[in-house]
């Protein structure tokens, strides 16, 4: 089985189809995270249930948002490809390599689409469960921020090693977007409590 979904993959080039959905739904999961842990922080929070809860829901709204756009979105796609090869064939390809490839490959762009932003979101909320059971909400707040940095970094370290280029100044490319994330999420607490 696992060596027919490599030929599959193989077959209609979904790897780097894959990375890129793995980054950027790992991103978007990381950000989301951080967003809801700064704006909780920010705000005051200071009841982990709140965020817990808040951080799980995003979680999985991105899941399944991801794998049900991702899937419907691939197939979509993939069966106009095989429709244009069937005209320019004029054959029908149902029953073929083609179209089981077509099929699973569409299914495993989807999986990884909607669980990339589930794990990359839900590691990031993990601190605030020991507060649960007694633990310091500061400390959850301070770890849960370098977690996002970690998965952030780690990502842009990704990245380089995909391009072969250097590394280390994708991770620093990739950085600033949480950056620019808290500024704008400390520029709405001014804002917000301005008023």
């Amino acid at each position: 089985m696992i060596d027919n979904l490599r030929q599959y993959m193989s077959m209609v080039e979904g790897e780097n189809i894959l990375r890129r959905y793995f980054v950027m739904n790992g991103f978007d999961g990381a950000l989301t995270a951080f967003g809801i842990i700064l704006g909780s922080w920010i705000a005051g929070a200071t009841d982990p249930t709140i965020l817990i809860i808040a951080g799980m829901s995003a979680s999985f709204a991105m899941g399944i948002s991801g794998f049900w756009i991702a899937y419907l979105t691939e197939r979509a796609e993939r069966t106009k490809d095989q429709k244009k090869l069937e005209d320019a064939m004029v054959t029908d390809l149902k029953n073929t390599k083609i179209a089981k490839a077509n099929f699973y490959v569409s299914l495993i762009i989807a999986f990884v689409d909607g669980m990339s932003p589930l794990i990359f979101s839900l590691i990031a909320i993990i601190p605030f469960l020991f507060v649960l059971g007694g633990g310091s909400m500061l400390i959850a707040y301070i770890v849960s921020t370098g977690l996002v940095l970690v998965e952030v970094t780690v990502l842009g370290l990704f990245l380089g090693a995909v391009s072969g280029k250097n590394k280390i100044l994708y991770a620093l490319k990739i950085l600033p977007a949480a950056a620019v994330l808290a500024g704008l999420t400390f520029l709405l607490e001014v804002l917000v409590v301005g008023h």
